[in-house]
Formats: C-alpha cells, structure tokens, sequence
C-alpha cells in the first residue's frame, strides 16, 4: 500500500524521501518545500497549496480516490502496531490567542529597523517557547471579528525574508507549545475560510487591494494607509475563499508573477487585477521585492491610483455566474425598510367570504388578481420537466419583473431607479448569483424604460395575502406552507365535524382527503373513529357488519309485534342510533346462534363475533369530537414538522385543555362581518355619487372607487387593470355610467 500511495503523490508533483518527508517544488524559487509526511495510515501536509489534495489529513482512501481497489478483510500483520491520535476540531478566541504568545517576533523586529511603524492593525504576534521561538504568526481574523488560527512563519529579522527548510512554518491550531497550555490533546484540524485581514474591512469604504503573502499585505498597508490589504496566504486559495463580503466593493488584485489563475478570477468576479507583475516582474516575485525600484515604482503609482479612485475599471456584459456556496434560501426582490409601492391586488371583497386567517397569511377560498414586484430570486426554474437553477435569461426575466411592476405602481420615476439599484445591492448579498450591477443599471434599465412598460404578463392570480410584516425572507416559505397547511386542516376538520354523528363509516375522500401522506393527523382521527368508536377497519367490514345489525333489528322487531318478552335482545350499536349507550337488560331475551345469523346473512362468522362482541369506546369519541371542534376555532394553535419534505401536523394541547378552552368559548355570542353587515345598502348620499369632472380632481383611489360606483359590469380581471391607473382608462375608455 505504501508503494502505491508514493507512486500517486509521484504523480501529482512531489517527492517522498525514505523516511516519509514530502516534498514540493517551489514556485518561487529552484528548490524543495517540505509540504507533509507519509505516515502508516494516512498523509499530513503542512502546506496549503497540495491540489488535488487537502491541507492536513488526508486518508489513504482519499489520496487514491476510486484507482485502488480495497479489500474489506487485510491481515492485521501488514500493518505495524501503530496508535493513531484522535483527530479534533477546535474553536479559539483572540484572548487566547493572546495570552498563548508574545508581543516580540523576527518580522516585527525587521520592520522596526526599517523605520517602519509596526503598531500592526493586523495583530501579529510571536511564538514565546519551542523550536519556532520569536516566530511571526499571522491571525486569521473573519468578517465577523471571530479568530479562527494563525499562520506561523519563521523570518530573518535583519533582512526581513522568510526562513526556508524544514521545521520553519505552522499552525497555531497544531504547535504543541501552543495546545499544551491551552490543555489540548491529538490532532486539532482547523479549516481557513477567511482571508488574512478580513476583518478590516468591516465599517470602512476604502478600496481593497488583494496580495498573495502576509507580510506582502502588512508592508504596503504601512505605505498605502488609504487602502485596506488582504491576503490570500496561498496562490491557490483566492479560488476557494468565501467573499460574499466583498460583493459592491472596489476589489483590486495585485498577484505574484506566475499567478495565471487570478487573472481568470478577476475576469469572472469583475475585479481589477494589475499586470505590472506579471509582464515585468521575476518568476514568483511580489511587491514587497521591489520597493525602492522602477518596478516598485510602477507599483506604488498605481496603488496610488486606486487609493485616490482614479482608476475607473468597468466590467463588460453581465458576467452572470453562481456563487462558490449556494444556499436554497428565499430570496426576494423586495427587503425590510423597502421604500416604494410594490404589491396591488383585488382581494377586497372577499374579506366576508371564508377568509382563514392563519399565523402570517391569510388563505382565501377564492383566487384573486395581483400584481407584484417581490419575486424569488433563488427559485428553481422549471424546465423540461425537471427543476434547474435559473440561468442568466431567468435571473434577468425576474429582475425586469420587478423594475416593470415598481415603475407601474409609482409615479416617481427617478426614485424608482434609485430603490432599484439598492434592490440590485441586496440580491448581490442575499442571492445563489453574482452579476455585473453596473451593466444592468445602465443598460437594461435604458432599455425596460423606452416602451409602454406592460405589465400584464405580470398579474397573477393567488389565494393569500402576508399578515405579518415581520417575516424574514428565509423564513416566507415555510410559514406560508405552514399556513396553507393549517387552513387545508381547517376545511377537512369543517367537513369532518357533522359526519362523526351519523354514526357511519367515514372515509377518507368523503372530506376530501386523499391520502394519508396529506394529512395523517385527520387520517388518525377518522381511523380513531372507524376502529374504537364503529369497530370496523375498512369499508367493506362496516358493510358486512352493518346488514348484522339490520338481521338483529328484524327479529327484535318481529318479536316484539308478536309481543314475546322471552325474544332476541334489541342490539344497540353506534351504526342506527344517536347514542351508544343502552341498558343491558332491556328485556327477556334469547340471541340467536351465530349459525342462524349466518344462514340468514351470509357473513362470515368472525364478522358476526366481532359484532356482537365489540363495545363502542365513548371516550375515543368525545375526544375525537372535542379535538376536532377545538381545532376549528382554534387553527393557529396547531404545530408543525417537517418529515421526508412533507409537512406534519402534530398536537401539543392536552384533551383537558381543550375542553376547558371550548367551555369558556361556547357561552360567548359571536358574530361574523358578513352577517353584521348582511343588509341591503342605500348609497344615495354616497360621497362617490359626484360628476366625472370633480372624481377626475382627486386621488387615484377615490378616481378607482368613483368607476366601480357607476359601473357594475365590469370583470375582476378589468378591475385590476383600472385599479392600476384609473385615470388612464377613463381616458381611453367611453365609461357608460350606470343609472
């Protein structure tokens, strides 16, 4: 197995020696980097920059990936009596970070004999004991001002360049001085997701400037103060950082020759990305090589530039492209503190008709017409029959939705841009996408501006209106299919109620219910019901059971037209009568053998037994009808999971509350908007009763309400467009006004 996994790291570019060590070629310079170690088990790179494989651990498994063929059963001889540390997963804090090292290091001792203001914004520190003594580490700090490691890195302190060779580089997270006083044990992997200096971009506008090196970034911060400097710590890490929180930020990247990846980057991001570098500069050099030269001077005249803002760099076309982490998320075109008009619809009306108020949403029975500039952005498109991630035609489609609709609803043209773009800034932090804000702002906008702007693609028809204006975007879809599942609950809970006292079977699609996926809740409750209240587990066996009970009740009714006391009992079940109860001794009585109800009714003889034998559970029934009538007037009281993507209902009142609740309720009169105003209205003195020319004067409200006064024939569907501009149709329109 050794020998395989040497021939793999072979084969990717590095060198195993005889005792282990791995080692890479240098980018920068002609020589050998120690990059890891070929353990038993397993292989460890110190280094970052190891593609295709990981920093840190990496199994055998990981390194051949699908070339080896495992076996499951490998005698336990192959392998040496080796213990493996536990590996661990750490969070630290600054504090720690601080007390576990020293103010005093190599580079910071350089920069001071340099003349070179060291008070660092950066928080370097040095490593106080062990083999890497007065070593620079460099804290990865993220956005969110949380330490996450530091890197180790030994420096020559007179002249300033980095240590090469074995035992010169680490982690704070993985030297043992370190973890010993923090009382850490094994293995601790820690994985870098920010850049170094992140954490000073928070609270700033300044222009930002990209480098691969640490110390590249420290240097040029202390000349260029009017710039913030991040740096990747790697060549190959710009790709796989997380930089949402460089989105509408002015991003310039300054690489190392030989950096061909970053220019690509740039391109696709819509960075800025100097070139002095990689057309002048030596293989691998930075910037920091060439202070004081022609070069550095090229160099520091352009950042000089950029601190100024005088380079104006635009990006071409939309360059639309997903980001690195997706996330499923809702994400609308409309956020919190949004300040223009962006919804309209034609729900009044059906206030007064079976309006389900729900916990965040009203449901209605009856669609309605809306027009809307909210749209999700990160909605998977239906194509071909399956779904798909939007792509750019979809993403732009949504966009000019909402510009379209915005423009519709408000006069204001020039704030309707303005809103717009902020509209554009929040879907470059909430959305699955990034894009050119630019291109579309003064190109597309140009473009959806110089026509009639129709808008009647865009009207929808819906069945629900947001009741709570606190919901966060994240969470718009899961109440709202919350709220559409309470008030599917509510109607099956509607129709259930009458059937539970007509003592019959009940199935599911006699409410509506279709499946027991839908709604195992109710599907529990009729199941409760059929088996413990009727006694009966499916149609059929209530059938057979029910022409039982018509055999029973013939010859009851025989025998008591023949007015013998010495007769079959009168069989009381739940399938003929209101009540269950009835008095066990009724009469004299003699029941029939289960033979002769057989010959005269055919049913199988288990049936019979299970007949006469069974005893109507009235609890299971007082508390099927209790749940059931506390759940209709109390719909917001139900709770919800999520299993298998269904969502669930499940109840957390207790039987003794409910009742408590009913009983409280049930001696309070109420009384519904449609009855209270269920009466024939006179508008004689109405306020809409007024000439044309004065409804003309006033506002676009009054103007809509002034035309559905005088015309009753209009459609829903014309009500909306008037209601959109009102006075556009009685301009265009020869409104005939009704007696």
């Amino acid at each position: 197995m050794r020998n395989v996994i040497i021939e793999k790291l072979t084969s990717c570019g590095f060198k195993v020696s005889n005792a282990g060590i791995i080692y890479k070629q240098s980018t920068k310079h002609n020589s050998k980097e120690k990059a890891g170690v070929l353990n038993d088990f397993s292989v460890y790179f110190y280094a970052q920059n190891v593609a295709p494989f990981n920093p840190g651990l990496n199994t055998f498994k990981q390194i051949l990936g699908n070339e080896y063929t495992y076996s499951k059963h490998t005698p336990l001889e192959n392998f040496k009596a080796t213990h493996v540390a536990k590996e661990i997963t750490s969070s630290f804090s600054f504090e720690q970070y601080i007390t576990t090292t020293k103010t005093k290091n190599h580079f910071t001792t350089y920069l001071k004999n340099q003349n070179k203001d060291v008070s660092s914004i950066y928080d370097i520190r040095g490593i106080k004991t062990g083999y890497l003594e007065n070593a620079t580490l460099f804290p990865y700090i993220n956005y969110d001002n949380e330490f996450q490691t530091a890197k180790i890195v030994k420096y020559n302190s007179v002249t300033g360049k980095r240590i090469k060779g074995a035992n010169t580089n680490n982690w704070f997270h993985a030297y043992k001085p370190i973890k010993n006083s923090l009382g850490l044990t094994g293995k601790v992997s820690k994985k870098i997701t920010c850049f170094f200096g992140e954490h000073l971009v928070a609270n700033n506008d300044k222009p930002i400037v990209i480098v691969e090196a640490e110390k590249t970034a420290i240097i040029l911060s202390l000349i260029f103060k009017d710039i913030v400097f991040l740096a990747t710590g790697g060549l190959n890490k710009l790709k796989t950082l997380d930089y949402w929180f460089l989105i509408n930020r002015n991003v310039f990247l300054l690489p190392d020759n030989g950096a061909k990846e970053w220019f690509n980057i740039a391109a696709k991001r819509g960075w800025y990305i100097s070139q002095i570098l990689e057309n002048k500069g030596t293989p691998g050099s930075d910037a920091a090589d060439y202070l004081d030269t022609e070069i550095g001077n090229e160099i520091a005249a352009e950042l000089n530039d950029i601190a100024n803002n005088e380079i104006k760099y635009k990006v071409q076309g939309l360059n639309f492209s997903y980001k690195e982490k997706q996330s499923d998320r809702y994400c609308s075109t409309i956020y919190k503190g949004f300040e223009l008009d962006y919804y309209t619809d034609m729900a009044f009306g059906l206030e007064y008709e079976n309006v389900f108020k729900g916990a965040n949403f009203a449901i209605y029975d009856k669609d309605f017409f809306c027009l809307s500039a909210g749209v999700d952005l990160n909605k998977w498109d239906y194509n071909n029959g399956k779904y798909v991630k939007p792509g750019a035609d979809v993403f732009i489609e949504r966009l000019e939705q909402c510009y379209r609709v915005l423009k519709t609803l408000n006069k204001d043209n020039d704030k309707v841009v303005t809103v717009f773009s902020k509209v554009l800034s929040h879907v470059l932090e909430k959305s699955n996408f990034l894009f050119n804000r630019d291109y579309i702002t003064e190109h597309l906008v140009s473009l959806w501006n110089n026509d009639s702007n129709d808008v009647s693609e865009y009207i929808k028809k819906r069945n629900w209106r947001k009741i709570n204006g606190s919901i966060k975007d994240k969470e718009f879809i899961t109440f709202l299919n919350n709220d559409r599942k309470a008030h599917a609950t509510n109607k099956l809970l509607k129709n259930l109620q009458p059937l539970l006292s007509k003592n019959q079977y009940i199935k599911p699609i006699d409410i509506g219910l279709t499946s027991k996926q839908s709604n195992e809740f109710i599907y529990n409750l009729i199941r409760d019901y059929n088996t413990k209240v009727l006694g009966c587990k499916t149609i059929n066996n209530y059938k057979q059971k029910l022409k039982v009970n018509e055999y029973y009740n013939f010859v009851f009714n025989i025998a008591e037209h023949l007015q013998n006391n010495k007769t079959f009992q009168k069989f009381c079940t739940t399938y003929n009568y209101i009540h269950i109860y009835c008095k066990e001794n009724e009469t004299n009585f003699i029941k029939p053998p289960i033979q002769t109800v057989y010959d005269n009714t055919l049913v199988d003889k288990k049936i019979i037994r299970e007949y006469v034998k069974f005893v109507p559970d009235g609890k299971v029934l007082d508390a099927v009808k209790t749940t059931v009538e506390y759940y209709i007037a109390n719909p917001n009281d139900i709770d919800f999971v999520r299993v298998d993507k269904r969502i669930q209902i499940v109840s957390n009142v207790t039987l003794h509350t409910m009742k408590d609740v009913l009983s409280a309720t049930r001696s309070e009169t109420n009384i519904t908007n449609a009855d209270a105003f269920n009466y024939e209205m006179n508008l004689t003195d109405s306020v809409l009763n007024v000439e044309q020319s004065i409804a003309m004067q006033k506002s676009d409200a009054f103007l809509y309400s002034w035309i559905l006064f005088n015309n009753d024939n209009l459609s829903d569907y014309d009500k909306f467009n008037i209601k959109i501009n009102p006075l556009q149709y009685l301009l265009n329109v020869d409104l005939k006004i009704s007696a």
